[in-house]
Parts: C-alpha cells; sequence; structure tokens
C-alpha cells in the first residue's frame, strides 16, 4: 500500500533531526576524512555515520523501501521506479563542512513509483529544516513558503557550481553576464533552498541523483522549472547537469544557451 505524503513527511523529517542533532554534537570530533574521486571530493566519519543512521530508521520504518545512499558502495537505480525509493545525502557539502564548518546540509528525498513524493533539507548551522511535498506545499520549519516574484533573468543571483561554471560547458558564462551576478555555495542542498527562498533566481550544476532529488520534489512544489540543460526531464538514475529556475528565468536561460 502506496502511505500518504504526510505520513512519510512526518517521518523524514523526524528523521533528519536527529541526524542534525547528532552532526552537532560531533561536530568537533570529525575523524577519518577520506578522499574519494578526487582530492577535494571529500568523505568523513560524519558523513558515514549519519548515513548510517538514517538507513536504519529508514530500514525499519519501511523494510520494502529502496535506500539510494551516496556512501553506499553499490546503489540499485534498477528499482527506483517501483515501490518507495529514498534518495540520501547525509552530509551535501562535506569540504565546506571540514574546511569551515558552515553551508553544508542533510538532505532526503522520498519517491514513490518514480514520482516525487516529498522531501527535507536541512540547513545545519542555521538549524532551518525545509521540507514539503506536491500535496503539502514547503516550509522553512514552521513557516510556509510562497513562490518568489517571477522575474527575468537580469534581475537576480545565479548560484553555479564552479568547476563546471569555469568549463563553461553550457553557456554559463554569458548566463552570468546576462544576469545580477553569480553566487557558489559548494552546497547543492543549500542552492536549492536559495531558489526556492527567492534569493537567487536559478541555479546550475552538474550532479548526483542524492544531489538532486530532495531540491527536485521542494521546487516543484512550489512551481519553479527544473530540467536538464536539454531541457528534458531530470533522471534520477544518472548524474545530470541541471537548471532550475523561475519561469522567465528559465526561458530566458535556454534561450541564451540554444542561440
Amino acid at each position: 500500500m502506496k502511505p500518504t505524503e504526510a505520513e512519510v513527511l512526518d517521518n523524514l523529517t523526524t528523521w533528519i533531526l536527529s541526524a542534525n542533532k547528532y552532526v552537532h554534537e560531533h561536530l568537533d570530533s570529525i575523524n577519518d576524512i577520506r578522499t574519494k574521486s578526487g582530492e577535494y571530493d571529500l568523505v568523513t566519519s560524519i558523513d558515514y555515520e549519519v548515513e548510517k543512521m538514517l538507513d536504519q530508521q529508514i530500514t525499519k520504518t519501511y523494510p520494502e523501501a529502496v535506500i539510494i545512499g551516496e556512501e553506499k558502495p553499490e546503489k540499485d537505480y534498477s528499482a527506483i521506479n517501483s515501490g518507495l525509493v529514498f534518495f540520501v545525502d547525509p552530509i551535501d557539502g562535506t569540504l565546506n563542512l571540514v574546511k569551515k564548518h558552515d553551508c553544508f546540509a542533510i538532505m532526503i528525498g522520498a519517491y514513490y513509483d518514480g514520482k516525487p513524493l516529498c522531501a527535507g533539507i536541512m540547513d545545519v548551522m542555521n538549524n532551518e529544516l525545509y521540507w514539503g511535498g506536491l500535496k503539502t506545499g514547503v516550509y522553512c520549519n514552521q513557516v510556509k513558503l510562497h513562490p518568489a516574484v517571477d522575474q527575468p533573468l537580469k534581475e537576480g543571483l545565479v548560484g553555479v557550481s564552479w568547476r563546471q561554471f569555469l568549463r563553461n560547458s553550457f553557456e554559463e558564462i554569458r548566463i552570468a553576464k546576462n544576469s545580477a551576478g553569480i553566487r557558489v555555495m559548494g552546497s547543492a542542498g543549500l542552492e536549492f533552498v536559495e531558489v526556492i527562498t527567492g534569493k537567487h533566481i536559478a541555479y546550475l550544476a552538474t550532479l548526483n541523483p542524492w544531489d538532486i532529488a530532495a531540491g527536485n520534489v521542494l521546487v516543484q512544489a512550489l512551481g519553479y522549472r527544473i530540467s536538464n540543460v536539454s531541457g528534458n526531464d531530470v533522471n534520477l538514475q544518472k548524474v545530470n547537469h541541471i537548471m532550475v529556475a523561475n519561469q522567465q528565468t528559465y526561458r530566458d536561460i535556454r534561450k541564451i544557451q540554444t542561440y
């Protein structure tokens, strides 16, 4: 039987708040810092412990659910279009966690039969939980959020991934020149938060499924556009070059990319 959005949200937010408490209690005891794909792609003891904690809680509550976790060595993408699936990013922005103990997030995105159900993004150091679903709407803690004013690209700031921006693979430099400016946060989850709170007008990045899943739910719940750079739906079985924006900005960016 399909669980209700409200039920999953209640559990999901409880799990994230518990993980947030754990992180705050262990910020001064980070150890076992390792590299993954490169020198600055880091994983720590906190990443592993938070993912372990979340996995245990999800499995206890929904034993049949599929979990796609960032730190899991094996990921079963073949099952994500059937039944309940949780995408877990225990620490989004680990380099920020290690280098400055700031600007990182805990994220869970829940899907059912491949469709967005609900999600939560925890801005850990500000103790702000952004949560919601397509029926529930989106909240920051207990305050309901509303879509930002629909504006053209030239009126707002654009969040980017710095590596992607330097490669200029998808006209990021031209997009930046046609905006009010660019910003780099180093956390996909918090970049999504900047868009849903209206602080940034768009976000462009190359992301893994667990980086995208939670934000994908929340921006859709607020009516923002999200797609890959070809204008197609995001595919949570692989890496995506994504763009998320309000309606006017999305059209402006697409014109630049297809000029």
